[in-house]
């Protein structure tokens, strides 16, 4: 080991997080001492919280719910994805302050073309309208789709988010009673896989080869994984994009990119 690193990750509810794990893989990878740790921080607590970090030593943290908002008032400059997101998973400390990113939707992105789904000239059909399709939108816009369809249990919501994002590209929001062309992928987003359920899925809105992508993972995940399985589409959780937003938070703290695919390996491993 050549150089140690003091990170963190914050939430509440924050003990389930497998961050610390992840990014201890990537530091033995690339020979670099993590000290992450895994800290439950409520919304007005965070200040505090990270000033006890870089009084530590403490030189980047993570941020997951309900704390991605609040990130952004903690940072004195803030990446494009961050901006238009509205929202910061990740914070790198330098001379004047903090930094702000926003890795999920390049780590969605990245994991995406792990499993070879292609996103140009796709037809993408996104369940949720709240924070995480907020942060996925503009990587995905990027790789040029035919459409993005956002489907919201409230319309409006759903139409203000693609209104939003339209000079990115061609994308639309409607309710759930909307009868959408069939797509190519289906994006889950909402959080009801934590408490055991899932949006009603009508299976004419996929293509009969559509792949199904839930960004929920483990025990949130299987609610979507069964209906998907039982309609015969090929279902992903959302595990690959935790890796991939990880590996790309890691990078903006040391400057290297861990591998993508053996810290899959690692942590399937870890967790069979």
């Amino acid at each position: 080991m050549t150089s140690s690193l003091r990170l963190a990750v914050f939430g509440d509810p924050i003990s389930h997080s497998l961050s610390p794990r992840i990014h201890g893989l990537f530091g033995r990878q690339l020979g670099v001492e993590v000290d992450y740790q895994a800290i439950r921080c409520g919304v007005n607590e965070l200040p505090a919280k990270l000033a006890e970090l870089v009084a530590g030593g403490g030189i980047g943290a993570n941020l997951t719910l309900p704390l991605k908002q609040t990130g952004l008032r903690q940072c004195r400059q803030l990446d494009r994805a961050a901006r238009l997101a509205r929202a910061v998973n990740t914070l790198k400390l330098d001379e004047q302050g903090w930094l702000g990113f926003n890795t999920d939707g390049p780590g969605l992105v990245l994991d995406l073309e792990r499993l070879g789904i292609a996103l140009t000239d796709a037809r993408i059909l996104i369940l949720g309208a709240g924070g995480a399709t907020a942060g996925i939108l503009a990587p995905m816009l990027a790789k040029k789709p035919a459409c993005i369809t956002i489907l919201n249990r409230t319309a409006e919501r759903a139409a203000s988010l693609a209104e939003r994002f339209s000079h990115l590209g061609a994308i639309s929001g409607h309710g759930l009673n909307a009868s959408p062309q069939a797509h190519d992928l289906l994006i889950q987003a909402t959080s009801l896989g934590h408490s055991g359920a899932m949006p009603e899925l009508a299976p004419d809105w996929l293509k009969p080869n559509a792949r199904v992508y839930d960004l929920n993972y483990g025990r949130a995940h299987q609610p979507v994984a069964d209906w998907a399985e039982r309609h015969g589409w090929r279902v992903d959780g959302g595990l690959g994009m935790l890796v991939g937003q990880a590996a790309l938070a890691f990078e903006i703290w040391t400057g290297q990119r861990p591998s993508f695919s053996a810290a899959m390996d690692s942590l399937g491993a870890e967790l069979s």
